[in-house]
């Protein structure tokens, strides 16, 4: 019987240390550079939407990055730093769902300075992101509709001197004189001025539209 290598029995005093951490709630790791999970609480099962934590490390753990690209960055990070904090990633459940997560990882390193072993921590923040991006929308809204009521306010006297200007043209000119037909027009655009105030004063909500070079203004007409 082959005797167990230092490294094995280290890993199983690893794994069993690991697996004690059942009730924290984030989840705890450690995988092999190769990519294998070593150890795991039963959160980091939870997280990844496993059914048991053989399940769970049967999986490739490369497969969990949904770009796989992030696994190399992470070590590439790891190896030269020894330690990342707090590194958001994106990964998929084995449902195939996304989750956001915060990794907070050290490396293990044998006596050659090699890195063998990832130790880390994963934090789910998919609720966060969604409660952030929440009122950051709502902040979003309320400073466009501040800046709305603002603009609309300034509108308002110039657009009433102008709607009583035009007016007075009106009622001093006779039909089919130059003056009137300008007149009209005039208090044609004035009316569409009116109206635009009033769609900026009454912004219920923002939705935008593309303008040009990649620039998005906000649509009053969606908007109001």
């Amino acid at each position: 019987m082959k005797k167990p290598s230092f490294r094995d029995l280290f890993n199983d005093v690893v794994f069993d240390f690991i697996g004690s951490l059942d009730d924290v709630p984030v989840g705890i790791y450690r995988t092999s550079l190769e990519g294998k999970l070593v150890a795991a609480n039963r959160k980091l099962v939870e997280i990844f939407g496993f059914d048991s934590l053989e399940e769970l490390t049967e999986y490739p753990i490369v497969d969990l990055y949904r770009d796989k690209k992030d696994r190399g960055a992470l070590i590439s990070i790891i190896s030269e730093k020894r330690f990342v904090e707090d590194l958001h990633l994106v990964f998929h459940r084995k449902d195939g769902s996304s989750i956001n997560a915060a990794v907070t990882a050290r490396g293990v390193f044998d006596d050659g300075g090699e890195l063998i072993f990832i130790d880390g921590i994963i934090r789910d923040i998919t609720q966060e992101k969604v409660d952030v991006e929440s009122i950051s929308r709502k902040q979003k809204l309320q400073g466009v509709q501040e800046m709305a009521g603002g603009v609309g306010h300034h509108l308002n006297q110039p657009l009433t001197i102008l709607n009583n200007l035009v007016s007075e043209l009106l009622a001093d000119s006779q039909a089919g004189d130059a003056v009137r037909d300008t007149a009209m027009k005039i208090h044609e655009q004035v009316q569409k001025l009116n109206h635009i105030a009033q769609k900026i004063q009454n912004l219920k909500n923002v939705e935008w539209m593309d303008y040009v070079a990649g620039v998005q203004i906000v649509d009053i007409d969606k908007s109001s």
